[in-house]
């Protein structure tokens, strides 16, 4: 059996897996940062956002928590999921960056 693949195919797949592999990466790492550094609150799912990506469906959680300094915080989660991995109404831990509300990890309250 012979199998056929061009370069082109080749270069993308291994593009592809990079890219993922960063992604990966990169989100340990902030993942490992904030829970040593980051401040911690309780926030509740407010909205989920739906988007298509090409064959994908994905739920982003929107969450809004107030900040040790009393600011109130409403933000769209940058990992979504099929299905949703929260729920409307649903509280979460979440552990941010004090100097930078946009960096924030979202953990479940067991």
């Amino acid at each position: 059996m012979e199998i056929n693949v061009d370069f082109t195919t080749v270069v993308f797949v291994l593009f592809i897996s990079t890219v993922i592999v960063y992604v990966m990466v990169s989100r340990t790492q902030q993942k490992r940062r904030l829970e040593k550094n980051g401040l911690r609150t309780e926030g509740i799912i407010v909205d989920l956002e739906f988007d298509r990506w090409s064959r994908i469906s994905v739920y982003y959680p929107v969450v809004r928590y107030q900040t040790l300094d009393k600011e109130n915080i409403r933000r769209k989660y940058s990992v979504g999921n099929y299905p949703a991995s929260y729920e409307i109404g649903e509280k979460v831990i979440v552990i941010y960056n004090k100097d930078d509300t946009d960096d924030f990890i979202l953990k479940k309250i067991h």
